[in-house]
């Protein structure tokens, strides 16, 4: 069924959609997505490219910051430019008038009923309002931040120590021309940090401290699992698989233990690309040059000292001991493992019966329904869709099995106005 934007309700804390995307992409200093030119927030596949060469505004925005048409993507697989993509972003939220049905406030509370599901809501203000939906979509980010233990909740409140998604904090504030900083993490977005603080040339020493080699992956998962069904029925058309066989096996996998196995081994964290990691000023270039100063370490202990300096102490993996004092910390550690907004899932699940797994996560069905009116997406239905589930990929894979769902069921679709 078609419908109109008073049929449809996105809530979401912040003040506009997207704004903790755009505020954590731009913490982390990065230029390009890891995606490719294919993965974006419009209907059809090849939007973002049609985009970039129709819209006038779009080679405007170019030439206003000294920059061709040709910078727009990078060469390597037409990753998008952030800002490029974000201007698309907002394209499209204008274009569908997503904004205009954008209810700002954090769901507290979810009752299903026979016709339809309360939603509790708390509003900036204070106040909660309850609003009801024939059937609604928990497409849930992360904000579980992860915190090493050593990381002391005094250490934190004083901004010694920070997480680089930290929403109090998060474009670095409390970081002063001259510190020197450690960043904590070997994945991309430390890489992104590092290499930015080491541009702007106003900090001190740069540090940065992983547990692990410098780890190259062009992307965090293979891009086989990356591949929704249009694009399967392409492949297949053109003589090729169709559906992958990772994704087939994965899908016949009666096991959620198995499942969570799968998952854990085909989506690797703590990796960047090679452009990130050998491309121009790439992070090994700035390490072996002493620009960036890299410390294949464990942390042991953190210890204030009277001059306001932190020492870190740590030790390699060949038990070695290493040593550096700096003036901050900022961890680029992800997220928890736990399900986003673990305390109100688990909440659903035992007022209403619905299944957990061992791990915590929902179990929906192949149309991603947990319940006979909610559907999930993102994280919460990575035990559906696999390990790309929480990527824009995931996103378009979940769209996808919704939207037919929602093809059946005619006459089931409405956002009431609070009651």
């Amino acid at each position: 069924p078609t419908l109109s934007p008073s049929d449809i309700g996105i809530v979401d804390d912040s003040p506009r959609l997207l704004h903790k995307w755009k505020a954590r992409t731009a913490a982390t200093g990065m230029g390009y997505l890891r995606s490719s030119a294919s993965y974006h927030l419009g209907a059809d596949e090849e939007d973002l490219k049609r985009f970039a060469r129709y819209r006038s505004s779009a080679r405007n925005i170019d030439k206003k910051k000294g920059r061709t048409d040709e910078t727009v993507f990078a060469a390597d697989y037409q990753r998008p430019r952030l800002d490029f993509f974000n201007f698309h972003c907002d394209h499209v939220i204008e274009m569908y008038n997503l904004d205009k049905v954008h209810v700002q406030g954090m769901v507290t509370d979810v009752v299903p009923k026979d016709e339809h599901v309360e939603v509790e809501i708390r509003q900036p203000s204070g106040e909660t309002i309850t609003s009801c939906a024939e059937n609604i979509v928990l497409a849930l980010g992360s904000d579980s931040l992860e915190f090493p233990i050593w990381a002391s909740e005094d250490l934190i409140n004083s901004g010694k120590v920070r997480h680089i998604f930290d929403d109090d904090d998060i474009n670095g504030g409390s970081l002063c021309q001259g510190s020197s900083v450690a960043i904590v993490g070997g994945g991309i977005s430390a890489a992104h940090l590092a290499l930015k603080l080491e541009r702007q040339k106003t900090y001190g020493d740069v540090h940065m401290v992983c547990r692990h080699e410098l780890r190259e992956k062009q992307f965090d998962t293979h891009q086989d699992w990356m591949m929704d069904s249009h694009a399967a029925q392409r492949s297949e058309a053109g003589g090729g698989q169709g559906v992958p066989k990772c994704q087939r096996h994965f899908a016949s996998l009666d096991s959620y233990a198995e499942r969570r196995n799968v998952i854990k081994r085909e989506r690797v964290a703590g990796t960047m690309p090679p452009a990130v990691s050998r491309g121009n000023a790439g992070l090994r270039y700035a390490i072996g040059e002493g620009r960036i100063r890299w410390h294949e370490c464990e942390i042991d202990s953190i210890t204030m000292k009277g001059d306001n300096t932190i020492d870190l102490k740590m030790s390699t993996l060949a038990g070695e001991d290493d040593k550096i004092a700096v003036d901050q910390i900022i961890l680029a550690t992800g997220f928890g493992k736990r399900p986003p907004c673990s305390d109100l899932i688990t909440l659903i699940a035992e007022r209403n019966g619905l299944e957990l797994c061992p791990c915590g996560y929902p179990a929906p069905d192949k149309s991603l329904r947990w319940h006979d009116r909610i559907f999930l997406a993102g994280a919460l239905a990575e035990l559906e869709l696999g390990p790309s589930a929480r990527n824009i990929a995931g996103a378009r894979m979940a769209s996808e099995r919704i939207v037919a769902a929602a093809a059946t069921m005619s006459g089931r679709s409405s956002w009431h106005s609070p009651v």
